[in-house]
C-alpha cells in the first residue's frame, strides 16, 4: 500500500532544511521500496514568520528573545503560540517527515499525528531509499539489518 513521505530541502537533492526553517516540504508517494515526486505543499504564510520555530529548535532566530511570552521556548510546539501546528496539519496525511533537525515540541505535535520524524543529513535520494526500505521491512515483517 502506498504512503507519502515528507522531505524539508531547498533544493530536492539535499536534506538541508530543519523543521522550523521549511517553507515548504516535497512530497514522495512511496510503493515498496520505489518513490516518486508527488507535489510541492507550501507552508501558510502566518507560519513563515522569523519568531516562529525559525531554527529548527522551537525558537526564532536563534536567540531567546525571539520567544517572546511567557515560560520561553517550546511551550506549546514552538514559542508558546503553536508555530509548528501549521506545518504539523501540511502533512498530516504523511506516514513521516524527513528533515535535517527537528525541536522537541514539533516532533511530539508529529507523534500526536503518527508521523514517524527522521532528522538526517544526506542527499534525499540516500534518505529516501534507506526509510523506504525500512518501512517496507516493517510493514512485511522481515529483519531490518543495516548495510
Amino acid at each position: 500500500m502506498a504512503y507519502l513521505i515528507a522531505v524539508a530541502s531547498s533544493d530536492e537533492v539535499n536534506v538541508d532544511l530543519t523543521f522550523g526553517a521549511a517553507e515548504g516540504f516535497t512530497i514522495y508517494e512511496v510503493e515498496g521500496t520505489s518513490y516518486r515526486k508527488k507535489e510541492y505543499r507550501q507552508v501558510p504564510n502566518e507560519s513563515n514568520s522569523a519568531d516562529v520555530g525559525g531554527n529548527g529548535y522551537g525558537c526564532g532566530g536563534g536567540n531567546e528573545a525571539g520567544c517572546g511570552t511567557g515560560g520561553g521556548c517550546g511551550a506549546g510546539g514552538g514559542c508558546g503560540h503553536g508555530g509548528a501546528q501549521p506545518k504539523v496539519e501540511l502533512i498530516s496525511d504523511c506516514r513521516s517527515l524527513v528533515c535535517k533537525k527537528i525541536g522537541f515540541q514539533a516532533q511530539k505535535q508529529l507523534e500526536k499525528k503518527q508521523i514517524a520524524s527522521f532528522d538526517v543529513s544526506c542527499s534525499v535520494e540516500d534518505a529516501l531509499t534507506k526509510i523506504s526500505t525500512y518501512f517496507d521491512k516493517l510493514d512485511n515483517h522481515k529483519p531490518y539489518r543495516r548495510a
